[in-house]
């Protein structure tokens, strides 16, 4: 699985080592009663992949168990100190970190060592996350979201989201978006620059997803034709890491999201059955990109 990912469909994307940051502080990686073996095993092997990166493999096989609390704190502090995770991934992790540290933990995590490295971390990613939204608004942020939304989208008409459906590869290309500088724009901007933006990218999706089906951006077609996946190499990987990035979706508030990363269970009520390329792309720019419930880190501290 480490060689899959990273050469896989993994390789060229840079959301999914952010998002996998933020998963585990809130132990997503833990197995739900809602998930499948196969998600089960998927995230299992995503963090033994993150274990060997971070140089802590060894500690994984002897028992430091995905479930338990300050092995994954201290996988997030030392990957964290390797990788930039980025402004959407250190606001996340801070405000979840801030909840634990206030909330009352299970007997077994109930220990000074976790409480004392709960509060360091907590205090120390707040302090990141300042750092880090002072240092984007002193900078062009609208040129920055440009340059990102060319990027990825040369890279999806290079062929780099072939992999997946085509309405999967719209989904990819924004959350990869969403996690970057892209990103950043929309939730740091002013509302005249995020609306000019979230524009350009209906434009932007509307067009590259027409152009993948050969039609129209107005053309409709049935929902099973969008959602074919392409039968190739590594397609099992692919799809298990669709379902990943999407776990976050639901059915009755990102119908079209949730259709198109949840293949595993059943198309949404809320999934046109007949559907353009503008209208896929313009649903899932704004299920991706609705406003946030991101906390001002200047008031993380703050009772």
């Amino acid at each position: 699985m480490i060689n899959a990912l990273r050469e896989g469909p993994g390789r060229m994307l840079e959301c999914l080592r952010p998002k996998f940051m933020v998963s585990l502080v809130q132990g997503d990686e833990l197995k739900r009663s809602g998930a499948t073996l196969r998600q089960q095993s998927f995230r299992e092997r995503l963090l033994q992949e993150m274990l060997a990166y971070a140089q802590l493999r060894t500690w994984g096989m002897m028992g430091g168990g995905s479930e338990h609390l300050l092995m994954r704190l201290t996988l997030l502090e030392k990957l964290t100190g390797m990788l930039d995770p980025g402004h959407l991934a250190l606001n996340r992790i801070a405000q979840h970190l801030m909840l634990l540290q206030h909330s009352e933990l299970p007997r077994v995590y109930a220990t000074p060592g976790i409480r004392q490295q709960l509060d360091a971390l907590a205090d120390e990613f707040t302090r990141r996350c300042v750092y880090k939204e002072k240092a984007l608004t002193q900078r062009g942020l609208t040129v920055q979201a440009g340059e990102h939304s060319e990027q990825i989208f040369t890279r999806w008409r290079a062929g780099v989201y072939d992999g997946w459906s085509l309405p999967g590869r719209c989904f990819v290309a924004l959350e990869e978006l969403r996690w970057g500088a892209f990103g950043d724009a929309c939730r740091l901007a002013n509302a005249d620059v995020v609306l000019m933006l979230k524009d350009n990218l209906r434009a932007m999706a509307s067009h590259a997803l027409a152009q993948s089906i050969h039609a129209a951006p107005t053309t409709r077609h049935y929902y099973s034709q969008w959602l074919n996946t392409p039968n190739t190499q590594g397609t099992n990987d692919n799809n298990d890491l669709l379902n990943w990035l999407g776990d976050w979706c639901d059915a009755d508030r990102h119908p079209v999201c949730w259709s198109v990363t949840q293949r595993w269970k059943n198309v949404a009520l809320g999934m046109p059955r007949l559907c353009s390329a503008q209208r896929l792309a313009h649903a899932m720019v704004e299920e991706i990109f609705a406003p946030s419930p991101l906390v001002s880190p200047e008031g993380m501290g703050r009772n």
